[in-house]
């Protein structure tokens, strides 16, 4: 029962990030405040998971080297997802748009998955690999040279292929990113298990490599103010869902495996597309081949919701 509702929270992230991708590509339309929004992102993360924490957290344990490893995890955690894995989603939906962004970071289960086995020892059952292929099978579907082609036209416009290629590398480096943090969150969550204090130092660490590159870039006056400007509605809208959506993937790792929770986060791929063709337009509406897929994940999805309760 315990699983499936952190299967239940790792999508409810899933819909928070896509939701974050769209308002990302909604605020790049804009050339006022550009820029900011990574920062911002990172800024609301950590004021809104320290308060959480002061309000609802436990009590700080006593610091002994169990409280320090768990520390040091929820760093490299932050290192990973909040600035590697941030800083290449908000360029990629930039340049390749946030459909074709969502496509290629699907590969963070595929990089979780091997990590969390070679260094938490995790067991691959066999209802994570059937839904872990339904999952890629619709990626794939997706991924073809056929969906590739009608995915660059989904983007309004006509982008430039080196620039689309170029998001499309940054992708694949968010996606390692995320991936890896995910390892890093659930080996800090064994010494510490204090996911809203794991997001705040996650966030601190990122507010803290901002300060530090300011510090290298101080004498670029054009950069410094790139970085201050106001921040628009969109980049509002995308940094507090990113927010939200990190808490519950930091929850949902509680009460799951981190190959549950990140395949289970990959169907962000599907609320982005939909999000991004019919609520928001950013992007024409897909095809029939994002419904077979879409079929294909929620299958998986599904199966993973369910297989704790009949396992």
């Amino acid at each position: 029962m315990t699983a499936g509702f952190g299967g239940l929270l790792a999508v409810f992230g899933a819909f928070c990030y896509a939701f974050s991708s769209v308002s990302i590509a909604k605020s790049s339309q804009s050339v006022q405040g550009r820029g900011n929004d990574v920062l911002i992102s990172v800024l609301m993360t950590a004021v809104v998971s320290g308060a959480l924490w002061l309000l609802l957290g436990p009590t700080m344990p006593e610091l002994n080297r169990g409280v320090l490893i768990g520390v040091a995890y929820f760093v490299a955690a932050g290192v990973l997802g909040n600035v590697v894995g941030r800083l290449t989603l908000f360029r990629s939906v930039e340049l390749a748009g946030a459909i074709e962004t969502g496509f290629i970071r699907r590969l963070i289960p595929v990089f979780a998955a091997l990590l969390a086995f070679f260094l938490l020892g995790e067991v691959i059952t066999t209802p994570v690999v059937i839904a872990f292929f339904l999952v890629t099978s619709g990626v794939v579907i997706m991924m073809s040279r056929a969906s590739v082609k009608s995915a660059s036209d989904l983007a309004v416009g006509d982008p430039d292929p080196r620039e689309k290629n170029k998001g499309r590398a940054m992708a694949v480096a968010s996606a390692a990113g995320y991936g890896g943090s995910f390892v890093s969150r659930k080996l800090a969550m064994q010494t510490l298990p204090d996911p809203l204090a794991g997001v705040f130092i996650g966030a601190m660490t990122g507010l803290m490599w901002f300060a530090v590159s300011w510090v290298f870039r101080f004498k670029s006056r054009d950069a410094f103010a790139w970085r201050i400007q106001r921040p628009s509605g969109w980049q509002l809208l995308a940094g507090s869902s990113m927010t939200v959506g990190q808490v519950a993937l930091f929850f949902s790792l509680i009460f799951t495996d981190v190959t549950v929770v990140a395949i289970m986060s990959s169907i962000e791929m599907f609320f982005a597309a939909w999000l991004a063709g019919h609520i928001f337009k950013t992007e024409r509406r897909p095809g029939p081949r994002f419904y077979l897929s879409s079929a294909l994940a929620a299958t998986g999805v599904t199966l993973l919701a369910l297989a704790p309760r009949f396992g």
